[in-house]
């Protein structure tokens, strides 16, 4: 039943009510049946329209609100549309905008759904339920609740948000907002779920910023910082996919940045009872990748995939007990799971790891680095695979293999070349290397990681450059090794051409190599056997051991042996080797050699030569009575201390002055006639940029008693008195302070004014000198000079001060300037007044004691600029030519300060004036520490030009600039000179033809006339008969050097170039030649046939025109491979001025693999002699030679 109210908001309400009684007012009664057919005719006529209808309200009352008709309605409220009803008891029904809004109790049912919630708005136009306070949506298969659900009820789908709570099929979804829909086909929602989403099952927790759910093909989309939590494991990354088969979860996958985190827990072994249990631990294992993909099994992990630089740590339990952790990492790991542990673990691609044990649990120490191209752990049966090119590091120990199978509850390692199963892999034989041992490796290989101990099957090693094999190689301990039935060689080769061979081998490491018996064969065919032999094994470290002799016969020395010593190695930090030699013409000569050295902080040599010469007889046997001793003994020290300093010493002495002349080996050494020691200490400090350096220096003519001597080849003639030679010179102390170059308006602006390019430097010098010498005198008897018989001594000492002040400039933007000034200030003990006499015009020279100081210097300013020009000249490949010029521009001045200096009279030199009116001059710091006072003026204006020439080269697709010549030129203009103010003109051209052809000439050109009468220069400009300048050629050097060579006719590209070890020491001697004693360097590999090195050097000399000089030398080095095995090579130097032959020398050498012969013979000159020569190529066996000497080749080399 219904009852209606009618209102306005303007006027009273009129009210209708149900009488029971029959005898009620007859109008009432009227309007009653009046309203109820409006009804029914209303009903009737819109019984099929989709419209939401009133069924049922208890109370009805039209209200008008604002100009609409509102239905207020109570009292079991039942409103339909279609298939959907709404009830509650209390409502609200806007007709007009089909609007209906429900309250208390309010409940919504539609085809087997039901909704709940305080409080409906139900949108008819877009059939949408807006539920608040509570609401709850549900149906057979699924359950909703939410703070505000929204509902469309024609799709059975809605928007449901704040503390969302969807529960279906075992699940259970939180989230703040969900949006779902559900297909009629479908026995679920399909979802998104959005905020703080929450997915939890019987056995794992999902939780996500979104989720997406698809039930038709139940996969679930977790993004935004996902995380899976199952049975105690996080899996986590940038997105996880769930894929499901009728609600069982079957697979997990994460395509980017993927990681999984699993907590583990057990006890460390007791360190006090190992049968007991000690702390309790807990640890996490994970492992990250880019991919990862797991696969389940009746809803546990059945396997797990990382791809993409996948890397896992995992904690290694044994009963419980904690054994260590495995850090490991490759392109691919897969894991596999039994009953929810892990069973196996592959690593696939790049494979590497660091396994650390636990010091407590396990006899291993030390952590085990390992690598291959596949990796598999196979936890039940503690064991690892390592298949591919394996390699495992232990401690000191490096083992290379095929194939490696470790076991970790034996600690045996076991290595192959490769699985019998592997038909496609190349075998990778084992090699176990050890620091401070040689490399050994075999066919097959086991080895216990405790016990270091193991065995090789077949193995081979090398130490030094000598090979070693045996049927069977063990280790007794860390350095002994025994070798069954073994064989010792340094020939490489398979079958080689010689080795020593022994039933019974023992290796000594860093020691010896024991062999009984051992027997010497050539090629397969045993020579001699001896029943012991014994070879060092130091594994390319230094060794004790005698150092055998070479014998050889000479003109000069007669019958000889040399070389014969002992090399004694007692630690790595120094070493000594004693070495001698016997001439029966010439005498003896002993050589000690000791160097020490400590790595970062000071190494050094120690060398002393001594030398018994024969005097007056060439029989050996009366050197005991006839002979001349002289030893030379030479320290050289470097040391670099902490904070920027060092300490550096070289140290000569000699007790005779003649030894290099007698004994040295080269023009260059025999001409070295001076004792020179240096013992230095510096200190820097490079941010303040000061540095200090103190230092004692000495230089001993060797020669002086020669040069003194009238009977000597070496006399120096005096040709006038107070000419001095020099004996020694000694500086000690002499001590320097520097300070570098610093702005003097520092600034860290960008934009600098100009006063922040100013910068300075300072230096400070101490000096104490002391030096004895002889002084000629005039000798009456001889009316000659001669040399005084006593020695004289002079000591002066002084400060010197240094300074310089420059400010560079950008003018015009392109030009540079460069002002400076340099000043030398010298402070001295003593100075020279000198007193005038008239009747000898001439200074007395007086000593003056106490302090003098002397101030000089000088200024100049230089300017330069590049001035760029670009010429197209398409030749073939060239496409242009840039010319670069770079002139220069600058003015100097140095005062003479023997004058007035801005009016100011300075003091340092004494000028007196004859009556001719001729200067005579006192300098009085002359002889001092100071020297000479400058006394020219110098008003010199430097000018330059530098040319550079380079082309512009296409080279496929890019061009590449190729220089081409470059030009320089510089002279200078003297305003202060009396006359020729022109300096000389001076050029050079510079150029690379080709990039092979070097071409040097510089030239000196003189702008003066040369008087050949008085033979020196005039000041009159040299002019051709046109009256231009024609300056004059002076002196030019051109030199030019290039190579030639041919290919072989069949080459071998994969030829290596073998080093020459016969490589002699020939004496060339001639001008210009540097020390020809040293070490030749083969230029024609084994890929050339033939070479020819050719050099050119002429030079002209015109000071005096009418008396030129000229020389012109040509050098040439040929070589030629007659075979792959043999070489023949020339070497000559020529003097075309006189066309002829100065040195020339020939070489041929045999390379016989591991043996060699060379042949060396220098026809004529100084270095006339023969070498021949053949030997093993091995240091080690080097003793093993055939050698015959003679000329410079059998000279004293130690």
């Amino acid at each position: 039943m219904i009852i209606i109210k009618s209102s306005t908001f303007s006027k009273p309400s009129i009210s209708y009510h149900t009488c029971k009684g029959w005898n009620r007012n007859m109008a009432l009664n009227k309007s009653w049946k009046i309203l109820f057919f409006t009804l029914l005719f209303i009903s009737l006529s819109f019984a099929d329209d989709n419209r939401l209808r009133l069924k049922k309200a208890n109370v009805l009352e039209n209200k008008t609100i604002n100009g609409e008709a509102v239905k207020f309605i109570s009292g079991n409220v039942i409103f339909t549309k279609g298939s959907l009803t709404l009830n509650c008891q209390e409502g609200r029904h806007y007709e007009k905008n089909e609007l209906a809004i429900l309250y208390r109790r309010v409940s919504a049912i539609q085809e087997g759904r039901t909704l709940t919630c305080d409080t409906l708005k139900f949108f008819s136009a877009e059939d949408r339920i807006l539920s608040i306070g509570s609401p709850h949506v549900w149906d057979p298969d699924y359950d909703l609740k939410a703070d505000t659900i929204t509902v469309f009820t024609e799709q059975d789908s809605g928007v449901a948000l704040g503390n969302v709570l969807l529960i279906q099929k075992g699940q259970i979804i939180s989230a703040d907002r969900i949006e779902y829909q559900k297909d009629p086909e479908q026995d679920g929602v399909s979802y998104t779920a959005i905020g703080n989403v929450m997915i939890e099952d019987s056995s794992r927790v999902a939780t996500c910023g979104k989720a997406k759910y698809d039930r038709s093909n139940e996969m679930t989309t977790l993004e935004i910082e996902p995380e899976i939590k199952d049975n105690g494991r996080i899996l986590s990354g940038e997105k996880i996919v769930l894929t499901y088969f009728e609600e069982e979860l079957k697979k997990l996958h994460i395509p980017k940045k993927a990681f999984a985190l699993t907590p583990i827990n057990g006890y460390q072994q007791s360190k006090v009872d190992s049968l007991n249990f000690g702390d309790s631990l807990a640890f996490q294992d994970d492992m990250g990748g880019s991919v990862l993909t797991s696969y389940f099994k009746n809803g546990t992990l059945d396997s797990l995939r990382i791809e993409g630089m996948a890397k896992t740590l995992y904690h290694v339990f044994e009963d419980s007990i904690y054994q260590g952790k495995n850090n490991a990492s490759g392109d691919t790991i897969i894991m596999t799971f039994l009953e929810d542990e892990l069973d196996r673990l592959r690593i696939i691609g790049g494979s590497k790891g660091k396994y650390i044990p636990d010091s407590v649990s396990t006899d291993m120490d030390s952590p085990v680095i390992y690598t291959a191209d596949k990796i598999q752990y196979r936890l039940k049966d503690e064991e690892t695979d390592f298949e591919g090119q394996a390699n495992i590091k232990h401690e000191n120990s490096n083992l290379e293999a095929g194939f490696i199978t470790v076991n970790w509850q034996t600690n045996m390692l076991s290595a192959i070349p490769k699985l019998e199963s592997d038909t496609l892999s190349e075998p990778i034989f084992p090699v176990i290397k050890e620091k401070g041992k040689d490399p050994m490796s075999g066919d097959g290989m086991t080895y216990n990681l405790n016990t270091k101990k193991g065995r090789v099957t077949k193995g081979h090693t090398k130490a030094d450059d000598g090979f070693y094999t045996g049927n069977q190689i063990r280790n007794e301990t860390k350095k002994v090794f025994y070798i069954e039935n073994s064989t010792y060689t340094t020939c490489d080769l398979d079958t080689a051409h010689f080795h020593f061979e022994s039933t019974k081998m023992k290796i000594i490491q860093n020691d010896v190599v024991i062999a009984r018996p051992i027997i010497l064969h050539l090629g397969q065919i045993p020579i001699f056997g001896l029943p012991l032999g014994i070879f060092p094994h130091k594994g390319g470290q230094r060794h004790s051991g005698w150092i055998m002799p070479s014998y050889g016969d000479s003109k000069n020395r007669g019958q000889y042996i040399q070389g014969l010593g002992f090399y004694w190695a007692p630690s790595e930090y120094w070493d000594s080797k004693f070495t001698m030699g016997f001439g029966d013409q010439q005498g003896a000569i002993f050589n000690v050699q000791n160097a020490y050295r400590v790595r970062y902080k000071f190494n050094g040599r120690i060398n002393i030569r001594n030398t018994q010469d024969l005097l007056g007889t060439n029989n050996i046997s009366n050197i005991k009575d006839s002979r001349k001793s002289s030893t030379i003994l030479n320290w050289n020290h470097t040391q670099k201390l902490r904070y920027d300093q060092s300490f550096n010493a070289r140290v000569t002495y000699s007790t005779s002055g003649d030894y290099n002349k007698v004994h040295g080996q080269s023009e260059a050494e025999r001409m070295n006639q001076k004792s020179i020691s240096n013992v230095s200490y510096s200190k820097r400090w490079p941010k303040a940029k000061n540095s200090i350096s103190a230092s004692y220096y000495s230089n001993r003519d060797l020669l002086i008693d020669d040069k003194i001597s009238p009977t000597s080849p070496y006399y120096v003639t005096p040709t006038r008195a107070e000419t001095q030679l020099n004996i020694v010179n000694r500086n000690f102390p002499k001590f320097s302070f520097r300070h570098g170059q610093s702005n003097l308006f520092p600034t860290a602006a960008k934009d600098k004014k100009w006063f922040n390019t100013i910068a300075y430097n300072y230096g400070l010098n101490f000096n104490n000198k002391d030096r004895d010498y002889y002084e000629s005198v005039f000798i009456d008897s001889s009316d000659s000079f001669g040399w005084m018989d006593t020695t004289s001594n002079e000591q002066n000492s002084g400060w010197v001060h240094t300074s310089s002040i420059r400010a560079p400039q950008k003018v015009f933007k392109y030009i540079s300037v460069n002002p400076s000034i340099n000043l030398k200030s010298v402070w001295v003990d003593e100075s020279f007044d000198g007193n005038w006499n008239d009747s000898t015009l001439s200074f007395t020279k007086v000593e003056k004691q106490g302090f003098a100081a002397r101030t000089t210097g000088s200024f100049s300013i230089n300017s330069n600029t590049q001035i760029y020009g670009l010429s197209p000249i398409p030749i073939g490949p060239m496409r242009a030519i840039r010319h670069t010029m770079s002139p220069s521009i600058g003015y100097s001045w140095t005062p003479d300060f023997s004058k007035p200096l801005f009016g100011k009279d300075l003091g340092y030199i004494i000028t007196k004036t004859d009556s001719a009116g001729k200067e005579y001059f006192h300098d009085r710091f002359g002889g001092t520490m100071a020297g000479n006072t400058p006394r020219a003026e110098r008003k010199s204006m430097n000018f330059g030009l530098n040319n550079v020439f380079q082309a512009k080269v296409k080279n496929g697709d890019k061009e590449k600039k190729v220089d081409l010549l470059s030009w320089r030129m510089s002279s200078s203009y003297n305003f202060a000179a009396d006359s020729m103010h022109l300096a000389n003109l001076r050029s050079s051209v510079r150029s690379k033809i080709s990039g092979k052809l070097n071409l040097n000439l510089n030239m000196t050109h003189d702008f003066y006339k040369y008087d050949t009468d008085r033979n020196k220069r005039i000041a009159e400009y040299n002019k051709n008969e046109n009256g231009f300048f024609d300056p004059r050629l002076t002196s030019a050097r051109l030199s030019t050097g290039f190579r030639f060579s041919g290919k072989r006719w069949t080459e071998k590209t994969d030829t290596e170039i073998v080093e020459d070890t016969t490589d002699i020491e020939e004496d060339l001697a001639g001008p210009g030649l540097i020390n020809p004693l040293k070490n030749r360097k083969n230029t024609l590999d084994n890929s050339n046939l033939w070479s020819t090195n050719v050099s050119l050097s002429y030079s002209y000399t015109a000071t005096n025109p009418e008396d030129p000089r000229k020389t012109f030398w040509v050098n040439t080095n040929s070589s030629i491979n007659v075979t792959e095995k043999w070489r023949i090579s020339y070497r000559a130097r020529f003097d075309m001025i006189i066309q002829d032959l100065v040195s020339h020398s020939f070489s041929v050498h045999r390379d016989l693999h591991c043996w060699e012969l060379s042949l060396n013979w220098t026809p004529s000159g100084m270095g006339q002699g023969i070498n021949f020569k053949l030997n093993v190529k091995s240091p080690t066996l080097k003793d093993i030679k055939i050698e015959k000497k003679s000329g410079v080749f059998s000279g004293p080399r130690f």
